[in-house]
């Protein structure tokens, strides 16, 4: 069975951010809005620990459901729902849920608007998926994702966003997982699956019946943090440390307001224990 960890980030979920449910707007009170995306993801090499490739080639497809309301004006909650299909597993994988709050919303002289959002969640499995298989999204990972967002809308039209944040983990081995890894490396004892920041520049454009968006993502975990993939070694996926570039863009058209289109694509460039992954997205936004 080959071990692969194709990637463990937020994206992997998005629909109009490359920060995936906590982005710099909100929906206001009462709002919904509701997108459904169909991603085409491929991947000829996989990157380990200090840059070395391996020929570990994938392709699957993702279909994804992204909620957000508004409860209140400056309050939202995000849901994100995965299915993946691949050659060697179909099924749900990791699911989460969201809120975030403006903190700030400030007009700069004749500027713009300074706007400041703090979001927090949690992500986790929706199904019993194995991570360890070729076609695996995740790591089958219960974290809880904190971010700060600073985004400067000009009066023009044109915004920079500016994101940070922390994603800890809480998820613990299993034993029957653990089990299998000992049956050929005796003594084989992973610390806890390691937490991992992750940093955002984006610039766009929105409009009345369009929007426009091109980004750069920064994932990282420390290096002492996690274990590292090596071809032929039996290992958990779950205790890789993680680290990607990531750059990539949104192109969305709404005619009436109510409902609206959007292509994105991502690239996944460089990093540690991670597939370098192109993915196509197209999706529908129904807004209510």
């Amino acid at each position: 069975m080959k071990l692969l960890l194709l990637f463990t980030f937020f994206c992997a979920f998005d629909t109009l951010s490359a920060q995936g449910p906590l982005d710099g707007y909100l929906k206001g009170k009462g709002k919904l809005d509701i997108a459904t995306s169909f991603s085409y993801m491929d991947a000829k090499d996989f990157e380990g620990a200090q840059g070395t490739l391996y020929n570990e080639p994938y392709r699957g497809y993702l279909l994804s459901i992204f909620a957000e309301y508004g409860v209140t004006d400056r309050f939202d909650l995000v849901a994100t729902v995965p299915y993946i299909f691949t050659s060697t597993q179909n099924g749900l994988q990791d699911g989460g849920l969201y809120a975030k709050y403006r903190i700030l919303y400030a007009k700069t002289g004749e500027k713009g608007h300074l706007g400041i959002i703090a979001g927090m969640g949690a992500s986790f499995p929706l199904s019993n998926y194995e991570p360890t298989a070729t076609g695996a999204l995740g790591q089958r990972a219960v974290a809880v994702p904190a971010r700060f967002i600073a985004q400067w809308d000009t009066p023009w039209g044109p915004f920079v966003n500016l994101t940070g944040g922390y994603n800890w983990r809480l998820d613990q081995y299993k034993a029957a997982d653990l089990e299998r890894v000992q049956s050929t490396r005796p003594g084989y004892l992973p610390a806890d699956p390691p937490g991992y920041a992750t940093f955002l520049f984006k610039a766009g454009m929105p409009a009345k019946h369009y929007y426009l968006d091109g980004w750069v993502e920064y994932q990282y975990t420390n290096k002492s943090k996690g274990t590292d993939f090596a071809l032929g070694v039996l290992d958990l996926p779950q205790a890789y440390g993680v680290s990607y570039t990531q750059v990539g863009g949104t192109i969305y058209y709404s005619e009436g307001g109510k409902r609206g289109v959007f292509l994105s694509g991502a690239k996944i460039l460089n990093g540690r224990n991670v597939s370098r992954v192109f993915r196509f997205t197209g999706g529908i936004v129904l807004k209510y």
